[in-house]
């Protein structure tokens, strides 16, 4: 099931699919000059990560060991299923050792629960990008950050996913001004704000004078 999200997902990203095994599948995206492998492998037990990098040399496809930016450009995202979230603190050192290594493929780590799985039942991946854009789901993420949902697994696969684009919702956007205008109001420094504003090079020296002053006083007060 999350094997084949991932598949989904990297289709949606205009990469190829060149070899289907059982727990491994191949993909290339091109582009102009340019060529990008991916790898996603069900990696049932945790290794080291050279054996790791020896079981996917031998069950790459010939076309794909023969090209030199093979191992040099290609993302191999292992997807590995805990019984429970916790269990990660006890293989943290094992997976981070997997993400850090050097050799080879550029590896990451794809954790997910089962709780988590089951909570994705008949999930695609559209459903997926739907999730991570649901202010709602955010919302209760952040409430209860470690409680396995959907959301979840959506924030850990566009963190953990480099080639993954996180939908954009211009309609909702908040300019920064506007923030900035609300948060200064909330906190009774509107007219700071506004004074601030109107600095510029040339009346800086004394805009500040006039600030200095105004605080000074109004510590006297």
């Amino acid at each position: 099931m999350i094997k084949q999200l991932i598949d989904e997902a990297l289709v949606a990203h205009d990469f190829v699919s060149k070899l289907k095994l059982e727990t491994t599948s191949f993909y290339v995206r091109e582009s102009g000059s340019s060529i990008r492998f991916a790898v996603v492998h069900n990696l049932d037990e945790l290794t080291t990560p050279a054996d790791l990098n020896s079981q996917i040399n031998h069950l790459a496809p010939d076309e794909f060991l023969r090209n030199p930016s093979f191992k040099k450009n290609c993302d191999l995202i292992c997807i590995h299923r805990l019984n429970v979230l916790a269990e990660f603190k006890d293989q943290e050192e094992e997976i981070f050792a997997i993400e850090e290594d050097p050799h080879f493929y550029k590896k990451y780590v794809l954790y997910y629960s089962a709780a988590e799985e089951s909570a994705l039942t008949d999930f695609t991946y559209d459903k997926l990008v739907s999730v991570i854009a649901d202010k709602n789901e955010f919302l209760n993420y952040k409430e209860n950050p470690l409680e396995a949902s959907q959301y979840s697994f959506a924030a850990k696969t566009f963190i953990k996913l480099p080639f993954l684009e996180l939908p954009s919702h211009q309609g909702n956007l908040v300019s920064l001004r506007q923030q900035a205008t609300e948060a200064v109001a909330e906190v009774g420094l509107s007219d700071t704000y506004s004074t601030i504003q109107q600095v510029t090079n040339a009346n800086a020296d004394e805009m500040i004078e006039e600030m200095i002053k105004n605080e000074l006083a109004n510590i006297q007060d």
